[in-house]
């Protein structure tokens, strides 16, 4: 008969509403997961598909050689689109000019994903392209117009072949971003190739396959594809590989949504374990009277696991459906206000819900149900009797591996995982000690102060250890609230302040020296906000300290050469970029050594990560070539660098009397809203040699990953605000029953029922006050480590967080510690006596 007492127990206590806080928590938990899982899988997966469109295809394999037929056949089997790009340098001739320009040509198909945009005259408004050029026809970026003086309808030279200029090239979905390298680009139909006579053997050409498909069939293609692949010829690459300010950006909002989805996870499986405890204890006296009646320990531990699973069951299935609800609403709101369709959700999101559902019932109610099926006969006599605690290392082993397996399922990265877990731990280790010590000493304070805060604070005195506890869950839900509102309201500021409005949307390269003041004069006069002009200077790293470095070589170069190489140096390899300027540039910042000053002695300031790379520090001696000169320069600082500023920055800056002999072109950036683009023709008319390069189509991108993480991310912060209440009231609720014990005490003594209130209201607006200091201290040092470490933000001090956070809880806490005492307080002294007897 046990089961049918499991089923008739479970019915009783659901009319009762004993279970309410701990199916609440079970809900809960598995809503929060599914609901973020499915959102979270759902809106990377779609930032994944909308920035596909800047490799203009979901993978792209790239070689130096032509790419084997058999390949593409393969992936088109497999249900895969492609396309065909071929990249090279080559000269363009009209006329008497002549340009250096980069030569796309491309395959029918292309873009696979993304649009190309032409217009009818450079700078004027563009349009989306229908199809492709065709057989004699060249669409050619607007630079080009000014370099070679060209009009619609001209003809350039390129190799063998030439061809009619029919359209200005405004926007190629994989044009990519380089300051430095990028010539004006030139787009012909793939089957003109052959006959320009530019591909010859040994010819500088990247040969690359544009794939578009559905990620399984993509994830099946490239198993069977790398095996096949050689490091020194194929690259196979995502939009999420390489280091462009997009996949930087990319990899940062999968970072602020896996971390705030973490935080809502164990927020949850902290309800379930607070509300598990205390439902075992308020069944230790249905275990005695079982025992009193006969029944056996394995009889009373198969009622109440069935009735647990039950239970779990029934709010799995609630949990199940209540995320799937919200993320469909949450998810139909992003689709309408960002003007996109998400794809759907993988079955992952699914599985993580049920399995953090049955972990959480399971392994937090382990302990407290030992404790239950060991509570002794006697309790129904003496109540004071709550069986053994030889077995707490269990809890704390079970509650511990629970929390990091739930990590862990969750994302599926062992180092996050461990440092959250030690991290955790350590901080509640930190609590405990620290919120014991803030007890001790309000009680010493209270003892100063009126009868009501006297009581107060004998309270929390003689409830000191299960106060710690208690103020060790308070801090745990304050923190983690707070830290979902500072990544709501503050790393993800700092992210959009690195990307305003005004930021350059062009970047000005190729400028003669002789023609900065004039064309500074001209951005003056049409109140043009340009940067400052860095001087450009290409040359050769050649030395560190006197010992050679190496530049790029093939596979077998390096094991022919492995024995010579091993006194060398590594390199870049390239040529760099070198500038000096007198100033420290923006978003630079010195983490080593210092800037140069009036010093004019030579000196060479170098990017950390670049340093780091190197093995090189302040002090050491790097040698240059610089056409034919070669010299030696000193590292005098160490500079940290904003990659995703999209503002000039380099690996190296010297100050001005090392380099400014050299003779150099000039680079710079500006904004220049979108309606007034149709100045740059006129502004830019008078200088053919410089090169516009467009950053509005990266940029637009950029701004919508971070608008859709500030989306999600506010979505994150209101479920981790239920379930941080949850926390609060199944904790203030499992101190009622010894509080009930108290007031009988008291009442009996003559206390008026005003005193007592309170007493309880100052007793938990202590409690909520301490408990929010302590997370606030736990919060600032968390954030500091996730914008130092994992956001690749500067630090900042959030000052405002030291206000709202001690006083949010002693407001909250207060307030909810005032309700849930209210009834036992109206209550008279026989009604308590007769509800304890």
């Amino acid at each position: 008969m046990w089961h049918k007492i499991s089923w008739r127990l479970l019915k009783h206590e659901l009319r009762r509403g004993e279970l309410t806080i701990m199916a609440a928590a079970i809900v809960l938990s598995v809503t929060a997961v599914l609901s973020l899982a499915l959102f979270t899988d759902r809106l990377q997966a779609g930032l994944t598909e909308r920035s596909a469109e800047f490799l203009a295809a979901d993978r792209v394999l790239s070689s130096r050689r032509d790419v084997s037929e058999d390949w593409i056949a393969r992936a088109q089997a497999e249900g895969l689109q492609t396309a065909q790009r071929v990249v090279f340098n080559s000269m363009a001739f009209a006329g008497e000019q002549l340009a250096l320009v980069d030569v796309k040509a491309v395959s029918d198909g292309y873009p696979l994903r993304g649009e190309l945009r032409v217009a009818e005259q450079p700078y004027a408004q563009d349009a989306l392209a229908e199809g492709l050029p065709a057989a004699d026809e060249a669409w050619v970026a607007a630079a080009l117009f000014q370099e070679l003086q060209l009009e619609i309808g001209d003809t350039i030279e390129i190799g063998d072949s030439g061809f009619t200029v029919t359209k200005v090239l405004t926007y190629e979905p994989d044009v990519g971003f380089s300051v430095f390298t990028d010539s004006p680009n030139v787009l012909i139909n793939y089957s003109e190739l052959a006959a320009t006579g530019l591909i010859q053997p040994g010819s500088r050409v990247r040969f690359n396959v544009l794939y578009a498909g559905e990620p399984a069939a993509l994830d099946a293609y490239e198993e069977w594809l790398r095996p096949q692949l050689n490091d020194d010829t194929h690259n196979w690459r995502s939009v999420e590989d390489g280091d462009s300010p997009l996949a930087r950006s990319l990899r940062r909002a999968e970072r602020f949504m896996l971390l705030a989805s973490l935080l809502g996870v164990v927020l949850a499986a902290t309800a379930v374990a607070v509300a598990a405890q205390r439902y075992c204890q308020r069944n230790y006296d249905v275990v005695a009277i079982f025992k009193t009646m006969g029944a056996q320990r394995s009889q009373i531990q198969k009622i109440f696991i069935l009735h647990l699973l039950l239970l779990t069951t029934f709010s799995i299935g609630i949990g199940v459906a209540l995320g799937w609800l919200i993320q469909s609403q949450v998810v139909d709101l992003v689709a309408q206000y960002f003007d996109v369709n998400l794809p759907p959700g993988s079955g992952r999101g699914y599985l993580l819900a049920i399995g953090t559902g049955l972990v959480s019932a399971v392994m937090f109610t382990l302990y407290p149900l030992l404790r239950l099926v060991g509570i002794p006969p006697l309790r129904v006599l003496n109540r004071q009797l709550t069986g053994t605690d030889r077995l707490r290392w269990l809890h704390w082993v079970a509650s511990g591996g629970t929390i990091y397996l739930l990590l862990w399922l969750y994302s599926q990265q062992w180092l996050l995982s461990t440092a959250l877990f030690v991290g955790g731990a350590l901080a509640a280790v930190l609590l405990l000690v620290v919120g014991r010590l803030f007890i001790r000493a309000s009680r010493q304070a209270g003892m100063q102060a009126g009868s009501a805060w006297r009581l107060a604070m004998a309270g929390l005195q003689r409830r000191a250890q299960a106060n710690s506890v208690q103020m060790l869950s308070f801090s745990t839900a304050i923190m983690l609230l707070l830290l979902v509102l500072a990544l709501r309201h503050e790393l993800l500021a700092d992210w959009q302040r690195q990307l305003p409005d005004d930021a350059p949307n062009y970047f000005l390269i190729n400028v003669a020296e002789d023609d900065v003041e004039q064309l500074q004069q001209r951005f003056a006069e049409r109140d043009i906000a340009a940067e400052d002009m860095y001087p450009i200077v290409p040359g050769r790293m050649t030395a560190v300290n006197g010992v050679p470095v190496v530049d790029e070589v093939s596979k077998e170069e390096r094991e022919s050469d492995a024995e010579v190489q091993g006194e060398q140096r590594e390199g870049f390899g390239r040529e760099l970029s070198l500038t000096w300027r007198d100033t420290l540039p923006p978003n630079n910042e010195i983490t080593a050594g210092e800037w140069w000053g009036d010093n004019a002695e030579p000196q060479v300031s170098i990017e950390s990560e670049v340093a780091e790379r190197m093995r090189v520090g302040l002090g050491d001696e790097l040698e240059f070539n610089i056409g034919g000169e070669v010299f030696t320069v000193p590292i005098t600082s160490i500079r940290e660098v904003n990659w995703g500023s999209l503002q000039p920055n380099f690996f190296m800056i010297f100050n001005t009397s090392t380099l400014e002999e050299f003779p150099a072109t000039y680079i710079s950036s500006f904004n220049l809203p979108q309606e007034r683009k149709s100045e740059l023709y006129e502004l830019f008319k008078p200088f053919p040699q410089v090169s516009l390069i467009d950053l509005d189509a990266i940029m637009d991108q950029l701004r919508e990953v971070i608008e859709q993480v500030s989306v999600a991310i506010l979505f994150v912060l209101i479920l981790v605000i239920v379930a941080g209440i949850l926390v609060l009231l199944a904790q203030v609720q499992a101190s009622l029953e010894e509080r009930e014990k108290e007031l009988v005490i008291l009442r009996t003594l003559g206390a008026p029922a005003k005193l007592l209130s309170r007493a309880v209201t100052y007793e938990f607006v202590i409690l909520g006050a301490i408990s929010g200091l302590i997370a606030t201290l736990a919060m600032e040092l968390s954030l500091y480590i996730l914008q130092t470490q994992v956001f690749e933000l500067g630090a900042t001090f959030h000052w405002r967080f030291w206000l709202v956070g001690p006083l949010a809880g002693a407001v909250i806490v207060g307030l909810m510690g005032r309700i849930a005492c209210a009834r036992l307080i109206r209550r008279n002294t026989a009604q308590l006596i007769r509800r304890l007897a």
